[in-house]
């Protein structure tokens, strides 16, 4: 992982490298000026050790957090690069067909055999190349005549013997080299994961299926699985990593497959290992493609193969790891609230002390180092045990991610940077460095007669001078921003400007001598408000703005804000329902009395602990009701277009008619009665692909965009009930667009992935639709031209739809009709089957059954269902697994609450031993500690979910979504799980010390001083 948010690690970890520097510093200048002050910090480390656990469990969390973050980016990143290495081996480059690089047309998608040895004459005794390798291969169906066990898809690829000299990569799984020299003509070594379906084993006999003709092969080894073995999916469906595949000599194949002279690809070999060779990747591919114009040689290409997908690899795992520390950063929150109330606490505990030690001479400086000592020694230690537990953590994640993806064959292996873990340490040692000295420059300023008496500060009902001055250029700051975001057409920095203005206006309004209850929530509900406005609202008066993940964050601190502002203003409100809940309760009712009383007397307390167990809760219920919703989107019966089973044929053994050819299969047990209506899918070679742009104002661009165009037949057109989210003008409703397509040649629907905001999965597209937006219910209809890129034939069609969101993860492409598809592409390379049952019909067993049937000729079969159940499930377990690394921020919250209850248990020694000593049991005392953490942690935990419906639901409705007939579905056993553990945990930090409340004495109580 090279990069997080844009940024290159390496200036990353020294920035944060001189930012811990600096910090080191700063102590150090404590320790040799003033080594008293420092002493008279760290003393208090060992004084109550319970208390100090608590707080280093809350200033480790944040560290954990980033480490964990770091690590599982490193760990994917790792993992994926691996997996190009071990699957291409010492493959760097490969010169495949290129039909964009010339206008000459081609009838196939080939490399001719004899380009081969014009590149090696060009590049004989380059000491940059260490091999060429020329190879071919095609997809076909495999049987095991031991096991009839099958594969309708595997992989054959011809390796020319005499020129694998660079590329050591055919190896049995024992590491021994295998000598294709040997292989007579009806032998073939298969790869691992062929073995593996076929549960096949050496000296077993398989027949393979060509042009439906069978021809037996004997299995001579299995070897593991690589680019040179197979393990390269080219059915046109599923991942194109993990394979079944066999390698047998080129001319076997080519003879075989009656390919006499083509070839697919040829292989180049740099100098080097398999990592280190990928250096030298732009030299050769340079010195390849001089070699090739040079010999005036069309149509084909050098691609950087090694190079791309590692790069590729490295990108997944920055923008993994931007997730998790995006996700994590309401945590991160969470915890720098923690460490600023921790060391509040521990100023209001020592407030005679610092009084006394005031008394005789120390400044307020003084004050602030030492409370910075003594936070630095926390922090030092804490987080080194957090960048610990982080790659623990990250491990953990990474047990969960190799099963989620383990059907995809990427193999999850942990792996751990000390780049990440220094960058995860000092991130935490800065952040916790910053909040200690502003909590402790907070802390100091106190009245030393007042803390000497240990008498509260008084509450005075007018802001400060200095609060107003800071207020007002707050106002002036935020009205900057609000502006500033309107200007560049960016909302997060008008949504912050506007916040900045409203919580900047409180030190205004005391000022004025208004009391605290009005002010802070009229200041609440106005941010409250504001941020829950109906979407409408907004798209009414606001210009459309550009925003990402950050607002995400940015609505949940505003909003949590603002809630707590108007719960702990009111909470008397709240509590007096509570106490008079509480009198007809008889015997708890002096517990109740006592729970109510203190969360009112310290609202800093009770708002900053809610606050972090509110922001972490809403973020997961958000994560697990948006999760919830949009995957329903995608489950619903009409993402399906009404089609139940999909089956695409082997472009070697050809199905035609589907129906028929299950008829006329005497030992097939399917029956077609069934069948409601069968249509297809025309698809082009997969290796030429297809082309398109969009004709604007009658002006043909230069370049062409890569997007699939496919042709729909008839019976599909007439069947086929996939929704639009866009129409173009006069059509009345998504039957007469489809109807249209079919009657009219020339016409076309594609999906919503190519319209501004479209996009998902996060795909880089090529084409994009210019002048349509996703949120548009009708356009006007763009002519698009698509284009062969093999023959050069080229056709124009009129745009009449864009399918549904929802739909367009199972209908990804342009659609034409059968005609306009032939008019271009001639006869298709395949055809993709789609079947709709009749009702009642398991759509499981069918798919089962038809490709049973024609498993001589490599047909894939699947329910359509099924299919987009198992895609949901991964997206889902994905999912869960950022829930759960966003729930370690609950942690915060109950370490909040266990440092409240025993900061408590020390504040009130002498009330309990008052208490005890006027007839107050000591069940009555721990039970009063008790309802008082359950009343905070229960107004943060509701607050927390409520926050979070309520900007779920605008976001569902507003105009984003307008197209997408999506509704809000509320996860009510997710949330309230989420909502059990978030007050179970905040309950269980609380036994402890309410059992220690109620085992004071009471003569030690009262001796207490």
């Amino acid at each position: 992982m090279d990069k997080l948010f844009g940024l290159s690690m390496d200036y990353i970890m020294f920035g944060l490298l001189a930012g811990f520097l600096v910090s080191l510093a700063v102590v150090g200048y404590v320790v040799l000026r003033n080594r008293i002050m420092f002493k008279m910090g760290v003393r208090n480390i060992p004084r109550r050790m319970a208390q100090t656990v608590l707080i280093v469990i809350g200033l480790m969390l944040s560290t954990l957090i980033i480490s964990a973050a770091l690590t599982t980016g490193d760990t994917v990143d790792h993992s994926v690069t691996k997996l190009a290495y071990d699957w291409l081996g010492h493959m760097d480059e490969a010169v495949s067909f290129d039909p964009g690089q010339s206008m000459v047309a081609a009838d196939k998608a080939v490399v001719p055999e004899s380009v081969v040895t014009d590149i090696e004459t060009a590049l004989a005794n380059d000491p940059d190349v260490d091999g060429i390798c020329p190879a071919i291969f095609e997809p076909l169906p495999i049987i095991n005549d031991r096991t009839k066990l099958s594969s309708p898809a595997a992989t054959m690829i011809g390796i020319d013997p005499a020129r694998l000299d660079g590329f050591p990569d055919i190896v049995t799984r024992d590491g021994k080299q295998v000598d294709l020299n040997g292989l007579a003509d009806d032998q073939i070594y298969l790869n691992a994961k062929g073995a593996k379906e076929l549960d096949a084993r050496p000296g077993d006999t398989v027949t393979l299926f060509v042009q439906n003709a069978p021809y037996t092969f004997k299995i001579v080894d299995i070897v593991k699985d690589s680019v040179f073995t197979g393990a390269i999916n080219l059915s046109g469906q599923g991942e194109t990593n993990a394979a079944e595949g066999m390698v047998t000599r080129l001319d076997v194949a080519q003879n075989l497959l009656s390919r006499q002279g083509e070839l697919d690809a040829i292989a180049i070999s740099n100098r080097g290992g398999v990592r280190d060779s990928i250096g030298l990747t732009d030299v050769v591919t340079a010195k390849v493609e001089a070699a090739l114009k040079a010999r005036n040689i069309p149509n084909l290409e050098v691609v950087t193969l090694k190079k791309d997908i590692v790069d590729q690899a490295e990108l997944i795992g920055n923008v993994m790891t931007t997730m998790f520390v995006v996700m994590g950063l309401f945590s991160i929150a969470a915890g720098i609230l923690l460490i600023f109330m921790i060391f509040v606490m521990l100023a209001a505990e020592r407030k005679p002390e610092m009084g006394m030690t005031r008394a005789v001479g120390s400044k307020r400086s003084q004050l602030v180092q030492s409370f910075l000592s003594e936070g630095m020694a926390y922090n030092l230690g804490s987080a080194l045990i957090g960048a610990a537990l982080g790659v623990l953590v990250a491990l953990a994640m990474t047990r969960i991610m190799a099963s989620i993806f383990s059907q995809s064959g990427i193999s999850m292996e942990p792996y751990v940077t000390p780049r990440s873990l220094i960058v995860a340490y000092c991130l935490g040692v800065v952040i916790t460095f910053v909040t200690v000295v502003f909590s402790s420059w907070r802390v100091s300023r106190l009245n030393i007669v007042r803390a000497i008496r240990n008498i509260p500060e008084p509450t005075y009902r007018r802001a400060s001078l200095r609060s107003v001055i800071l207020g007002i250029i707050g106002i002036l700051l935020g009205l900057l921003l609000a502006w500033f975001g309107i200007a560049v057409g960016v909302l997060f920095p008008h949504a912050l400007g506007v916040s900045l203005v409203l919580l900047c206006s409180v030190p205004i309004l005391r000022r004025l001598a208004l009391p605290e209850r009005p002010v802070y929530t009229f200041v609440g509900l106005a941010l409250l408000g504001w941020w829950s406005l109906p979407p409408a609202i907004y798209e009414k008066f606001y210009p459309e703005m550009a925003s990402n993940i950050e607002m995400f964050f940015l609505s949940g601190i505003m909003m949590v804000t603002a809630t707590t502002f108007v719960l702990v203003y009111n909470a008397d409100l709240i509590l007096l329902g509570v106490q008079r809940l509480g009198g007809r309760l008889g015997r708890i009712l002096p517990a109740v009395r006592i729970a109510v009383a203190y969360p009112l007397a310290n609202k800093f307390r009770t708002g900053m602990t809610m606050a972090m167990i509110s922001l972490v809760v809403f973020a997961v219920v958000c994560m697990s009701v948006m999760n919830t919703s949009l995957g329903q989107l995608f489950l619903r019966d009409d993402s399906r277009g009404g089609w139940d089973v999909v089956v695409t044929e082997n472009p070697n053994n050809p199905t035609g008619d589907l129906k028929g050819a299950l008829e006329m299969n005497p030992t097939a047990k399917v029956d077609t009665s069934r069948f409601a209506a069968v249509g297809a899918v025309l698809f082009p070679d997969l290796f030429i692909g297809s082309e398109l742009h969009q004709v604007q104002d009658g002006v043909t661009p230069e370049g062409w965009d890569e997007h699939p165009v496919l042709g729909l037949d008839d019976e599909f057109l007439a069947t086929a009930s996939i929704p639009l989210q866009t129409r173009a003008r006069g059509y009345e409703d998504d039957a007469a667009v489809w109807e249209a397509v079919r009657t009219n040649p020339g016409l076309a629907v594609i999906d919503a992935s190519v319209v501004a905001g479209g996009g998902f999965g996060g795909q880089e597209l090529e084409f994009h639709l210019e002048g349509v937006k996703d949120t548009d219910k009708v356009m006007d209809p763009p002519t698009l031209e698509i284009r062969d890129p093999a023959s050069k034939r080229t056709a124009s069609v009129k745009l009449i739809g864009i399918i549904n969101f929802g739909a367009s993860n199972n209908f990804f492409g342009l659609y034409v009709s059968k005609e306009t598809f032939k008019e271009v592409f001639g006869p298709p390379h395949f055809s993709r089957f789609y079947v709709q049952l009749q009702p009642g019909t398991n759509s499981g067993k069918m798919a089962k059954a038809i490709e049973a049937a024609l498993v001589t000729q490599g047909a894939q079969a699947d329910s359509l269902k099924d299919l987009i159940e198992e895609q949901q499930a991964t997206s889902n377990s994905f999912f869960y697994l950022i829930q759960g690394f966003m729930g370690l921020g609950l942690l915060v919250g109950t370490a909040a609450v266990g440092v409240i209850a025993f900061r408590s248990v020390v504040e009130r020694r002498q009330e309990i031993g008052m208490l005890r000593a006027i007839g107050f049991q000591r069940s009555s005392v721990a039970l009063g500690l008790l309802m008082e953490t359950s009343f905070i942690a229960i107004l943060g935990v509701v607050s927390g979910i409520g926050l979070a419906l309520l900007l779920t639901f605008n976001l569902l409705s507003s105009e984003q979504f307008s197209t997408v007939d999506l509704t809000l579905i509320i996860p009510w056993w997710q949330i309230l799980l989420i909502a059990a553990f978030a007050y179970g945990a905040s309950f269980l930090m609380t036994v402890l010390p309410s059992r220690q409340a109620a085992g004071i004495t009471i003569a030690e109580a009262l001796r207490y001083e």
